[in-house]
């Protein structure tokens, strides 16, 4: 791997994935418009801005004059094999059905295969939706990875919705009753572990806190 990558931000890393991967894809580079679609980035300048410093960085080459300038100095380096995940606005009582609709798509990240595997491919992005877990780390502001699944093991952390509310709680099984799942939180403003399982719905589990940008 050329030693230049080490020194990107997490932002042109994201960036560099994301020609990287367009171009494993469809054999040419992207657009500055393209690039800023994948990259959830409205403004041309804003994208041209990252194109510049990846450049200045050595780690990409731009050509004058020609629509598709972006060439990789090098095409074998640990970003190739990637998955875009999309990152979601919300997910509530009116989209719970059907909440990975492309009206509740904010944009698609990039994100490594080689780190994540297959479950990436049946992931999404969304704000943390309560302060439930503020012992184990997460709190309102941080971005979570959530695996769309109905396979959980006890200790997982869930995204469960409940009474018209997003909640994170800990996921085990109710060893008495198989109607019955337990869900825990650091602390438990709902008074509440014991929930029939037809009154909430276990969206995903929990894969990793990620900083997006």
């Amino acid at each position: 791997m050329n030693d230049k990558l080490t020194t990107l931000t997490a932002k042109q890393k994201e960036a560099y994935l994301a020609i990287e991967a367009f171009i494993a894809e469809n054999k040419i580079p992207p657009t500055v418009r393209e690039l800023g679609e994948i990259l959830g980035e409205k403004t041309p300048g804003a994208v041209q801005g990252i194109i510049n410093r990846l450049a200045d960085k050595g780690v990409i080459k731009k050509e004058l004059g020609v629509a598709r300038s972006i060439k990789l100095v090098e095409s074998n380096s640990m970003y190739l094999r990637v998955i875009y995940v999309p990152e979601l606005r919300r997910i509530n009582k009116r989209n719970i059905d059907d909440f990975l609709t492309i009206y509740n798509i904010v944009a698609y990240h990039p994100v490594s295969a080689d780190i994540f595997g297959d479950v990436a491919s049946e992931s999404f992005f969304l704000d943390c939706p309560d302060n439930s877990l503020t012992k184990s780390h997460l709190q309102y502001g941080d971005t979570l990875l959530i695996h769309s699944t109905n396979k959980f093991q006890n200790k997982d952390i869930v995204l469960v919705f409940y009474d018209n509310h997003l909640l994170l709680r800990y996921y085990f099984d109710c060893p008495d009753d198989e109607s019955k799942v337990i869900l825990k939180a650091d602390s438990n403003l709902l008074n509440k572990e014991v929930f029939d399982r037809d009154e909430v719905v276990v969206i995903g589990k929990l894969i990793s806190k990620i900083q997006l940008f």
